[in-house]
This record gives C-alpha cells, sequence and structure tokens, in this order.
C-alpha cells in the first residue's frame, strides 16, 4: 500500500482554516460599538446638564422674607392707589392678565384681552394680589428655616425682581423642588395714573 494514500474507510477532512481578520474584525467591532455608546453617553450628559443650566440658571436672584417684606412696605409707602398693570405668566396656565386699579381697587381685568367675569378675581393679578400670592410663599421658606415644616411642606426656590421706584414684583419665579411645575411672572407694563 502506498503510504501516501489513505486508506478507503478514512475520509480526509480539511482542518478548519479562519481567517486572520475574522478575529480582528469581531474585537474592532466591539472597541468601535464601546466607542459610539461612551460617546452617546457623553454626549446625553452634556445636553441633559445643558438643559438643567437652561431651566435653572435664571438671573433673577434669591428672594428671601427679608427682601419680601422690604418690597412690601415699600409699595404701602408709595401708596400708588390708581394704576394700569399687565402681567405675562408663563408656566402650566400660560397667559397675560391685564388689571385697572381705581382708589386701591381692582375694577376691571382681562385674560388673553377676554374680560373676567367675576370681581372677585379682578385683584388676583393686582399688586395687593401678588403679593398675596408670594406670601404663602415666603411662609413655606419661613417654616423651613425654623424647622416648622413638616413632611407635606414643599421645599422651594423663589426668585423675584422688584421694582426700583415703586417696590412692586417686578418678576417672580417659583420653583418646586422634584416637580415640574413653575411659575413665572413677569410684569409688561405698569402706569401709574
Amino acid at each position: 500500500m502506498n503510504d501516501s494514500t489513505p486508506p478507503a474507510h478514512e475520509t480526509k477532512t480539511s482542518p478548519v482554516q479562519t481567517r486572520p481578520s475574522d478575529g480582528v474584525r469581531r474585537i474592532g467591532f466591539g472597541r468601535t460599538f464601546v466607542l459610539w455608546l461612551i460617546a452617546g453617553l457623553l454626549l446625553g450628559a452634556i445636553g441633559t446638564l445643558f438643559a438643567l443650566r437652561w431651566q435653572y440658571a435664571d438671573p433673577t436672584p434669591e428672594v428671601t422674607p427679608a427682601d419680601y417684606h422690604a418690597a412690601k412696605e415699600k409699595w404701602k409707602a408709595n401708596a400708588v392707589e390708581n394704576y394700569d398693570l399687565e402681567v405675562q405668566i408663563s408656566g402650566t396656565q400660560g397667559a397675560t392678565y391685564r388689571v385697572q386699579v381705581r382708589e386701591g381697587q381692582a375694577i376691571a381685568a382681562w385674560r388673553n384681552d377676554l374680560p373676567l367675569r367675576q370681581q372677585r378675581t379682578f385683584s388676583t393679578w393686582s399688586v395687593p394680589g401678588m403679593f398675596g400670592t408670594m406670601s404663602r410663599d415666603i411662609e413655606v421658606l419661613e417654616k423651613h428655616a425654623t424647622g416648622k415644616a413638616d413632611a407635606l411642606t414643599p421645599r422651594l426656590t423663589l426668585r423675584a425682581e422688584f421694582d426700583a421706584k415703586y417696590g412692586y414684583p417686578a418678576r417672580y419665579r417659583r420653583i418646586e423642588w422634584g416637580s415640574p411645575v413653575q411659575m413665572v411672572w413677569q410684569v409688561t407694563k405698569f402706569e401709574a395714573k
């Protein structure tokens, strides 16, 4: 028998051959995937930080109870009894309110140029009404400062700018921690009559 000829009952099988590029390609794919994953995570984190900074980086200063009380006293000292006011509200219930105040009483009000019908709602966006809204939030800050807040008392960040001449709240922003709900108002027109 010839040594070079395999026996009839044995079949010739060829060894499995792998191409050197298969292993390299798999490693390359894994590295590429990981690099893209890291890049995506970094871009997502940067985008999130940018969005948070845009949302919370408000140049309006934080208001303290002392700031609030000083502005309210300034408003009382100026005794503006007759004025027209326009306030732009943004947030979950954005709108534009206009109010006419004569002899210290709100006599007419509009929401998005439609007249309000219930007289009790006229004063909400008068200056005393805005101070009243702020006073409830200031009380929350004071409860936290004195340790009298309970578990249901919200954590707030309040920002405000008060008019230098009259003391009315020209801009106000209320941020409730852990909640997407926030309210911002800006006085766009104030005319003493």
